[in-house]
């Protein structure tokens, strides 16, 4: 049995689906610990994996919120250019704090998060063995949509897809270069070349084959798994299941990573008024109930919510196209109307009207009109839940955290075997 040790970041989205293959693989009689900040050690353990505390120094506080910011202007460029500083200190803070926790876990692999740029050099330096997981569309796929999702695709827009598409396959400029700093003066390659020999042992996505587009010519280390969901991996939450009235459910989240702006809540709140529906919104963590009880309709508003449980009582779900949301509502086999924002959510939105599962709204055209019209018509339009439910099937049919699993342990099993083979090569 392998020890794994995760590299994650800390945001629902990548850790909800690491958590949860982490208790897959603990079924199976492996040990799987976490290296995260000190912060998240009890929501860690609670199912399951070990912990190990590695930062939690003072770090700076980058306040871009994308959903606040629609119109674009140089202030946009200052706040790109902050984010990319934040990876940097990222970066440089997991080289510096995470070596020798992983040397003294004694980890025989790595998992790396996707977006974990340090992942890769940090098994290098250790001779580790390391998969990578995509939580999201992975990001050498692209995040380009078509024209018709109606993103205009400004030269800024261009620019910023370009920097935060980076990831461990797809790793561009500043970042690049201080990571080939730090690797020639240890006397590694540069990060581009270092692939040839030292790399990832299997490369598994969340994204199912079926909602993906169609692609030719993929790595052999390349695997399409399927949601790594498990309901067991969720924290309790409380929800006034009594002020439900038996309308059909609108279920609206905008997702946990970035503060969502009053302005999409009060669009949509606006739009299902006039409807017969109850609208029941989840704040994600990030806002007090008590600061939209003014918005049209009186909807059900909640700081989080029991989400898993909401979608398989909802009608329709208005998402921000955040992947994890997306898949666990296509899981119950519900319709979406998607109001992405920002980084891999128009390509997610994308795939999901390319599925007739989904509306996709431009976020910067946004109208109660646009969202009352598309709630209206996926209601009254048998063919979005037909389309839901198929999907439904399918992805169930594939099983993500089993398949994912499956790949993990091949992949070690045959590490191990070249390891005796070279072992044996070199003895005689």
């Amino acid at each position: 049995m392998a020890h794994f040790g995760v590299l994650s970041f800390k945001g629902t989205g990548h850790l909800n689906p690491l958590i949860a293959l982490s208790r897959t693989l603990i079924a199976r009689g492996h040990r799987v610990t976490f290296f995260q900040e000190p912060e998240l050690e009890a929501r860690i353990c609670a199912f399951g994996p070990q912990f190990c505390a590695v930062g939690g120094a003072s770090r700076r506080v980058d306040k871009f919120m994308p959903h606040e910011t629609p119109h674009r202007d140089f202030s946009d460029i200052s706040k790109l250019r902050s984010s990319v500083l934040r990876m940097i200190e990222d970066v440089e803070r997991s080289l510096r704090e995470t070596p020798e926790a992983l040397a003294r876990a004694g980890v025989d692999a790595l998992i790396l998060d996707e977006i974990v740029l340090s992942g890769p050099t940090l098994a290098q330096l250790l001779c580790l063995p390391y998969f990578i997981i995509s939580t999201s569309v992975p990001h050498h796929f692209g995040w380009d949509v078509p024209d018709s999702l109606g993103q205009a695709d400004s030269r800024f827009r261009r620019m910023q897809r370009a920097l935060l598409e980076v990831s461990i396959l797809r790793m561009r400029g500043p970042v690049r270069r201080r990571l080939d700093q730090y690797r020639r003066e240890r006397g590694l390659e540069s990060i581009r070349t270092s692939g040839r020999k030292h790399r990832e042992l299997a490369h598994i996505t969340q994204l199912p084959q079926c909602l993906d587009f169609p692609r030719q010519a993929l790595s052999h280390s390349f695997h399409y798994a399927g949601p790594l969901t498990d309901e067991k991996a969720r924290a309790a939450v409380e929800f006034p299941w009594e002020q439900l009235d038996g309308r059909p459910i609108v279920y609206a989240s905008l997702g946990t990573a970035w503060k969502s702006g009053e302005s999409t809540f009060r669009v949509i709140a606006e739009a299902c008024s006039g409807l017969d529906v109850q609208l029941v919104i989840s704040l994600g963590g990030r806002q007090e109930p008590e600061s939209l009880q003014d918005l049209p309709g009186r909807p059900l508003i909640v700081k989080d919510a029991p989400q898993l449980e909401l979608l398989r009582r909802a009608a329709l779900v208005i998402t921000h196209a955040g992947l994890n949301t997306a898949l666990e509502t296509l899981l119950q086999g519900k319709p979406m109307i998607a109001i992405p924002a920002v980084f891999d959510q128009p390509a997610v939105a994308a795939r999901l009207v390319q599925a007739g599962v989904a509306i996709a709204l431009p976020t910067e055209r946004l109208s109660p009109g646009l969202v009352r019209s598309a709630v209206a018509k996926i209601l009254g339009d048998p063919r979005y839940r037909a389309a839901a439910v198929k999907m439904q099937s399918n992805i169930r049919a594939v099983d993500g955290l089993k398949r994912a699993a499956d790949v993990l342990e091949k992949s070690m099993a045959n590490f191990a075997a070249q390891g005796r083979a070279s072992s044996s090569t070199r003895s005689s």
